[in-house]
């Protein structure tokens, strides 16, 4: 544990160096170019400290850990206990977040939203960083196992697995794919930054397309945070995606019909609804289906891949209004 964390805390620090040069590059004033440095370093060190804080208390708190009616303050030594599967990716992710856009307000004496903007791509690039890590704590990033005579049984697709009685097995390394997903996000941002664009795009765009592959990579684990068999972070993805398409949706459109308006909320709505209808299916105990789990996440990805669009659709036009 304590190796895992010394290689994610070194390869944040390269994240963050990446994102002051690339502010550092956008100006020319040296006194400007020392500002943006400044304010990688704070967000580096805001983002260290809030992001650990809130991965475990987000985690305690979803998982009801802390028990405050028998253990009284006392309750908070639950939080000393910090392993990779007693943390909240997301409560880390919003850690950042907000490390991000508290240094960007200290340094910058204007809006913070071009350094969000900027941080959009470094933000991904994080996620694929800690998701990969994944990979060194056996089953806690993967998902159902292989035969071992499956033409995929090899890394990245799969990792292996060691199991009781010395066994081992073939399991899908779901944490690859989610880091894939980053990745290729990461590649859109740094060219979107290269194009002219309505202030807060860039950030909510990432936002957007960050949560939105989550929804079925979180369905595809086997651990994680539960609430019965509703995976717990797969629900908080749907609420960031919510929260960001109605962002663009009551910032544009006022003068389309109601219908030209909000169809995206429309389909993001009855997407919701078919996916936890899957999410019935897959478990089995309500609704029996004879359909095999990966048709069954074949049509969730086809749905997101809906999702996606009517998202993508929303935020062009929010961007075109504002221009």
């Amino acid at each position: 544990m304590s190796a895992w964390l010394c290689c994610m805390a070194a390869g944040s620090a390269a994240v963050f160096a990446l994102y002051g040069l690339r502010c550092a590059h956008a100006v020319r004033r040296p006194c400007l170019r020392n500002r943006a440095w400044g304010t990688a370093l704070l967000s580096f060190l805001f983002s260290l400290v809030f992001g650990t804080f809130l991965a475990r208390t987000g985690y305690a708190l979803l998982m009801q850990e802390l028990d405050f009616e028998y253990d009284g303050i006392a309750a908070l030594e639950q939080l000393l206990d910090f392993e990779i599967d007693c943390v909240s990716f997301l409560g880390g992710a919003l850690g950042v977040v907000l490390g991000v856009l508290l240094a960007n307000r200290l340094a910058r004496k204007g809006s913070v939203t071009a350094g969000m903007d900027a941080f959009a791509p470094f933000g991904a690039l994080l996620v694929a960083l800690f998701r990969m890590g994944e990979c060194f704590f056996g089953s806690y990033g993967t998902g159902a196992s292989l035969p071992e005579e499956s033409p995929l049984a090899f890394f990245p697709f799969a990792l292996r697995i060691e199991v009781d009685g010395g066994y081992s097995n073939w399991n899908w390394a779901v944490c690859v794919l989610s880091a894939a997903f980053a990745l290729a996000w990461a590649a859109a941002a740094f060219f979107r930054l290269r194009s002219c664009g309505r202030p807060g795009l860039n950030f909510t765009l990432a936002l957007f397309f960050l949560a939105l592959p989550q929804v079925l990579c979180e369905s595809l684990r086997q651990r994680g945070l539960f609430w019965l068999f509703v995976h717990t972070e797969q629900l908080l993805c749907a609420v960031v995606l919510l929260a960001v398409l109605l962002f663009w949706l009551l910032r544009s459109g006022r003068s389309l019909p109601f219908v030209r308006r909000w169809w995206p909320l429309g389909v993001l709505l009855l997407g919701t609804g078919l996916m936890v209808f899957i999410e019935f299916a897959i478990d089995g105990s309500k609704i029996k289906i004879p359909l095999t789990s990966l048709a069954w996440h074949l049509l969730m990805a086809a749905i997101l891949a809906c999702i996606g669009y009517a998202g993508a659709a929303a935020a062009k036009r929010w961007n075109r209004e504002g221009a």
